[in-house]
């Protein structure tokens, strides 16, 4: 990964992607990629107004809390997508339809009875896919 603190954030800066519904400017945004940088190595694929997409070279030593770290920074992550996860399982036991495998890996073992079980899935998600697309709308 690049020495230069800027360098690797160029997309996001020229995106000027920001999160104003959560007091979140430019800046802010790249100041906590940064703060990532000592946690693991990362690169940023592509960036847009409200969206940051990073593919991880390595992960942080501390995934679970890399993962509510994550959700602090983009409650979407969780509020509207792993934390929904219960919804889907149940629509698909209603109708009969099966989960994807990749699904199905996700969630085996989960304990949806657990207020905190969309943390778990979307550690489970970064690890599985060594991506994550932040996103606030």
């Amino acid at each position: 990964m690049p020495t230069s603190n800027t360098a690797p954030f160029a997309l996001v800066r020229e995106a000027n992607t920001a999160a104003p519904n959560f007091d979140l400017d430019n800046d802010a945004i790249i100041a906590h990629l940064q703060q990532w940088q000592s946690l693991c190595s990362f690169r940023v694929l592509d960036a847009k107004y409200d969206t940051v997409e990073i593919e991880f070279d390595t992960l942080p030593k501390d995934m679970d809390a890399f993962a509510k770290d994550l959700y602090e920074f983009c409650p979407d992550l969780v509020d509207q997508g792993t934390g929904c996860m219960a919804e889907l399982v149940e629509l698909a036991e209603e109708t009969g339809e099966p989960l994807a495998p990749e699904i199905e890996k996700l969630i085996e073992g989960v304990d949806f009875s657990d207020e905190n079980y969309g943390l778990e899935i979307l550690k489970r998600e970064v690890q599985q896919k060594k991506k994550v697309s932040l996103w606030w709308d």
